[in-house]
């Protein structure tokens, strides 16, 4: 009989709870109690409750974020592009998970006539984002080179997923060719990611560029799934490729043609596509990437016959990068002797033992590893020994053979290959070709897990901070450490600490990690220390301690010297908090809510309303699930094409109340199921569609148009018992004659119908400010559904006055 089930209500009021919570600074606390309301909405098993109940919870995780934090230091950005830009970080995080009034809000304190066109562009993007699209386009529009705003606009309306409109800006208002080509490309890519093959096709057709048109199309044929339609947009590809003026981009088309036939099955006209290159090295290269498509699709007899015709084999001076291609492409497929005897016929002595290292990695790739260790061996026998000549090359063989015998699984046998590469480089005359000997042995010492020669080396000269990357990519950050706190110049120690604790945070040491981020100098390093640990963190859902962190990086930010690097780095600062919270969380529950109604409706997201496999009920929570997710214009849309008037009534107030919080409210939405009302035969739906207009304006403060709604709602008496009254004391409640509620349910001899009006009364009595006089009031109804729901009522107001344990008390006794 009540609109909301009693579960929907009991999760609202948890995250109004989780508000009032994270708004004194408890995170944590605000988090568990939404960690356990997404449990409960979760085990609702009805889909459409469960799709209101996931609302419910985003609501309630989009509260939990240190939202005031992260505006006060975004303000605080001196740089006006960058300020922008934060803000429109913070704009999209809270629009993203529903917040789009408050994201306005936040983008209202920009004035849309900034004079800088860099600043103007990205507040054209955070609008985008917040979904203020046409303030959006009004800032665009005024921008002094409107091609370029609309340039950028069409990327931030994919971004935000909003492609029809970005595929309408591209068409008619980018007006360059050339970018024009490519934001249509863009378009046509997020279609196709979208699935929706069809309008993909279509977009790429208005691509004039042949090179651009025919990545659109090749875009656009992945994405369909009849074999018939996919063929077809395939051959097309290939006829625009092949009108491409441009060798190279020809080229690469073609051989990006060539695999896509292939993974469609169709191997033969992929050689075709090959073949049509008109030389090498494209033809060759299209054949090694057939070849190894066939491996990795289990089919290397194939692969090697696709190979073995490369006309680089054959060439009168072939490309020894080419041949090593070749080569070791055929060691994967199984072509041993081949693959040897090819890098062997290579000119030149170090491109020949490039290629065989190559070809004993391919080797142990594919398990031949006994193998591989010969053709290693037959490289280290054509190696100078100690007392060579001056040939950096030697060196380079040396270390080129230690990798390689690590990339093959035998890294115990590099440690000779790097004794003779060390002992090679004070055979070198040059001095910079020392150095870079010597970094260039660092780096394989590492590789080979020599750590501790390492360290001596770079010690030795000079090159810790190197070092200290090399030990953290190789996952020993407690070595790194040690060389760290050697690195002299004071600027590189600070990056060589900050990457040590970036590399603790990320394997889950987080206390040593926040301990030595709170103890770098400088500034700028410690500040990037410590956003990195408080997003790690974040992400352990330790967020009260997170956002401590990050006050310490604003700290720090603040008194960075440069005023680039001071804006750049406060802006990490906001973006990280806005993660420090659950709005992406939220965003996360809305999309599964989305996607849920629109499987109940047969609908995409940017598709109409299938009234053949939709019903109007499906629609409207449809547009309940969009209205919570801040797309109004849209659920606008779904409303209005919902075909029963009471179902329609229903989704156009929600619309309309939405509307209501915004800067620019719009009351239109009610104008249709008010004028369509007197045309219902059914009396009791007829006065549903009325009390729920009149509750509508009520509550976007029309009241001389409730009070008008509600004379007819009660022109002839009180309606009949059941969802008719209770929707008319709805309405009064609305409009905050709460006694005459009452005194309606003390009419209805129907007990149900007595409870559910004094519930709602309860919740307006609440809501009103009147919370002691609510409880009784919830607390009194006997029928144990509606006092559940009374009482949720009730715990949502006391959390939105700030009183969250009270709340929670009364939700969980």
């Amino acid at each position: 009989m009540l609109d909301i089930p009693a579960s929907v209500m009991r999760l609202r009021a948890m995250g109004a709870a989780a508000g009032a919570l994270a708004e004194r600074g408890e995170l944590d606390r605000a988090a568990g109690v939404m960690d356990r309301a997404l449990e409960a909405a979760r085990a609702v098993a009805g889909p459409r409750e469960r799709i209101r109940c996931l609302i419910a919870v985003a609501a309630g995780m989009a509260a939990v974020c240190p939202l005031e934090q992260a505006l006060r230091v975004a303000y605080a950005i001196e740089r006006v592009d960058d300020r922008i830009g934060a803000l429109g970080a913070v704009a999209a995080a809270l629009a993203g998970a529903g917040r789009t009034a408050r994201a306005a809000e936040v983008l209202a304190q920009i004035s849309d006539a900034e004079p800088d066109p860099a600043a103007r562009r990205a507040l054209t993007g955070a609008l985008v984002a917040a979904g203020e699209l046409d303030r959006a386009a009004a800032v665009a529009g005024g921008d002094p080179e409107p091609s370029w705003a609309w340039d950028a606009l069409v990327p931030a309306l994919v971004r935000a997923g909003r492609l029809e409109h970005a595929r309408a800006a591209a068409l008619l208002l980018v007006t360059n060719p050339l970018r024009r080509d490519l934001v249509l490309l863009e378009v046509a890519e997020a279609l196709a990611e979208d699935g929706q093959a069809e309008r993909a096709l279509e977009v790429a057709g208005h691509i004039d560029a042949p090179s651009t048109r025919t990545q659109a199309l090749l875009t656009a044929a992945a994405a369909f799934g009849d074999p018939a339609r996919r063929a077809a947009v395939l051959r097309r590809a290939t006829a625009a490729a092949q009108a491409i003026p441009n060798y190279g981009a020809r080229t690469t088309k073609l051989q990006s043609l060539a695999v896509a036939w292939a993974e469609h099955g169709a191997l033969d006209r992929a050689l075709a596509v090959a073949e049509s290159i008109e030389r090498d090295p494209g033809r060759s290269e299209a054949r090694v990437s057939l070849a190894r498509l066939l491996i990795r699709q289990g089919r290397p007899e194939q692969a090697a016959a696709v190979l073995g015709d490369a006309p680089v084999l054959t060439a009168a001076d072939p490309n020894p990068d080419l041949l090593a291609s070749v080569a070791s492409t055929m060691a994967e497929a199984g072509r041993l002797d081949r693959a040897v005897a090819i890098a062997r016929g290579i000119a030149g002595r170090s491109r020949r033992e490039e290629a065989l290292r190559r070809v004993a990695t391919a080797m142990a790739g594919a398990g031949h590893h006994e193998r591989a260790g010969e053709v290693l061996d037959e490289i280290a026998a054509g190696l100078p020994a100690t007392g060579g000549e001056d040939d950096i090359h030697h060196v380079y063989g040396w270390a080129g053979l230690a990798d390689a015998m690590v990339r093959a699984g035998l890294a115990d046998r590099a440690g000779e290959p790097l004794r003779h590469a060390e002992s090679l480089i004070h055979t070198l005359y040059d001095e910079e070709e020392r150095a870079e000997a010597w970094r260039l042995l660092q780096g394989a010492l590492v590789r080979a897990g020599r750590f501790e020669r390492a360290a001596v080396v770079a010690r030795e000269r000079g090159t810790q901070a190197r070092l200290v990357r090399a030990l953290c990519d190789a996952g020993r950050p407690d070595l790194a450490l040690d060389v760290a706190e050697s690195v002299p110049d004071p600027d590189l120690h600070g990056w060589a600490r900050r990457r040590v604790a970036t590399e603790w945070a990320r394997a889950g040491r987080l206390d040593e990690a926040e301990a030595l981020a709170r103890a770098v100098e400088p500034a700028p390093s410690r500040c990037e220390a410590l956003v990195a640990v408080a997003g790690a963190r974040a992400r352990a859902g330790h967020l009260d301690r997170a956002v401590e962190l990050l006050r310490l990086a604003e700290t720090a930010a603040a008194s960075v010297p440069d005023p680039r690097e001071r804006a750049g780095r406060q802006r990490e600062v906001v973006e990280t908090l806005m993660t420090a919270g659950r709005l992406d969380r939220a965003a996360e529950l809305l999309r599964q809510a989305e996607n849920e109604a629109n499987a109940e409706t047969g609908t995409n997201a940017e598709t109409e309303v299938n009234a053949d496999t939709g019903d109007d009920a499906s629609a409207g929570l449809l547009a309940e699930v969009l209205v919570a997710a801040g797309r109004l214009d849209r659920a606008l849309t779904v409303a209005l094409e919902i075909g029963d008037p009471l179902e329609q009534c229903h989704a156009l107030a929600a619309v309309a109340e939405a509307y209501a919080a915004r800067p620019r409210p719009r009351r239109d939405p009610l104008l249709y199921p008010e004028a369509v009302s007197s045309s219902v035969r059914d009396p009791e739906v007829r006065t549903r569609i009325w009390a729920r207009a009149a509750r509508a304006r009520a509550v976007t403060g029309d009241a001389v148009r409730a009070g008008r709604l509600l004379d007819q709602v009660f022109a002839g008496g009180d309606p009949a018992p059941g969802p008719a009254a209770v929707a008319a004391a709805e309405a009064l409640a609305a409009a905050g004659r709460h006694d005459r509620a009452l005194e309606l349910a003390a009419t209805y001899a129907d007990p149900r119908t007595g409870a559910a009006i004094t519930a709602v009364v309860a919740s307006a009595l609440a809501h009103a400010g009147d919370l002691d006089r609510a409880g009784e009031t919830a607390r009194s109804i006997a029928d144990p559904e509606a006092r559940e729901w009374a009482l949720a009522a009730v715990s949502y107001a006391l959390a939105r006055a700030g009183e969250p344990e009270r709340a929670l008390s009364m939700l969980f006794p």
